[in-house]
């Protein structure tokens, strides 16, 4: 039997959607095959719970736990921290370096795609459409006439690093912009300013098990908040999830065609989310966003695709290990 460590928490906002999303991979994990332990991290704290509540430091340097006077050491990681450190690349070289297994893209692959402005820039070198945007480090000059220039408004602010809408607003006016950037720059030290393209949010999964790139089912997001932030993604009220979207067969084509090209030029493993904004009038789904270790918790879009494309939940999870495992 395999011993799998499923890690979770993490130091960014995302901390308690970590603990969801790792929560429900445990429960779906093949408890014939694998015999998992929730690890638990924030900061340098790493550590698993024992039943009776007696808190294992893990050692550092294997990533080995003992319990009871014996050393369990890991056959391989499910990754579920979104956020730093387990989704910008940081985990992923620790493992890399002592040679653990471990589900997902590798470390490079997480840190680009994990920085929302330099992610665009590598994107729009393969030809995907991407919404105009500018970037801002902490302490740049906030230059209103250019972010009018290229932006417009309503346009988006949001942290560089950070995930799940934390960080993210909505601005509608010069008179918003201040308050926007301090929020973004609260979880990061730059920011991106982005055009808001009008349009319908997709999402499309995309796995690859054996070097077999699949492509999931495109998921249409209808959130009842002014857009799809903190709340609308983890309140079971705050959206809707249309799995699969309505859309015209063409649209669906060319959504599919840039996840894969993403996923595949990207160097993306494991199991990605590629998010797109559909302008229907010009006939364009814009990039938003590639999310490395989107979310699986139930209310997740990923766990309604998987089902969506007749995939058992528990048969997939048991195929993306069994691949680190090889």
């Amino acid at each position: 039997m395999y011993k799998i460590a499923v890690v979770a928490g993490g130091d960014s906002g995302e901390y308690e959607v970590s603990l969801k999303t790792a929560d429900n991979v445990f429960q779906q994990l093949d408890k014939t095959l694998f015999e998992p332990y929730m690890i638990l991290f924030k900061g340098t704290d790493w550590h698993y719970e024992t039943p009776d509540g007696q808190l294992i430091q893990i050692d550092k340097n294997d990533f080995s736990l003992t319990l009871d006077g014996r050393k369990i050491l890991f056959d391989a990681v499910f990754i579920a921290i979104h956020g730093t450190p387990g989704e910008n690349g940081k985990l992923q070289s620790y493992f890399e370096m002592i040679k653990m297994p471990y589900v997902g893209c590798r470390s490079f692959p997480s840190a680009l795609t994990f920085n929302k402005f330099y992610c665009n820039l590598a994107v729009k070198q393969l030809g995907v459409p991407i919404a105009p945007s500018l970037h801002f480090y902490a302490g740049d000059p906030m230059d209103i006439e250019r972010i009018e220039e290229v932006c417009g408004y309503p346009c988006f602010v949001k942290s560089c690093n950070s995930g799940s809408s934390v960080g993210v607003t909505k601005v509608h006016g010069r008179e918003e912009l201040k308050t926007a950037f301090e929020e973004a720059l609260k979880y990061d030290n730059q920011l991106i300013v982005e055009k808001m393209i009008h349009g319908r949010e997709l999402a499309c999964g995309v796995t690859a098990v054996y070097g077999d790139v699949k492509m999931l089912a495109i998921t249409e997001i209808v959130a009842h908040n002014e857009f799809y932030d903190y709340d609308a993604k983890y309140t079971d009220v705050g959206h809707s999830l249309i799995t699969p979207a309505d859309i015209a067969p063409d649209m669906q084509v060319l959504v599919k065609q840039y996840a894969e090209l993403v996923f595949r030029q990207l160097d993306c493993k494991g199991i990605v989310r590629v998010d797109f904004i559909l302008d229907e009038e010009a006939k364009t789904p814009y990039f938003l966003e590639v999310n490395t270790i989107p979310g699986q918790t139930a209310l997740s879009i990923i766990p309604a695709q998987v089902k969506s494309q007749g995939l058992d939940v528990r048969e997939f999870y048991t195929k993306l290990l069994m691949e680190a495992l090889v």
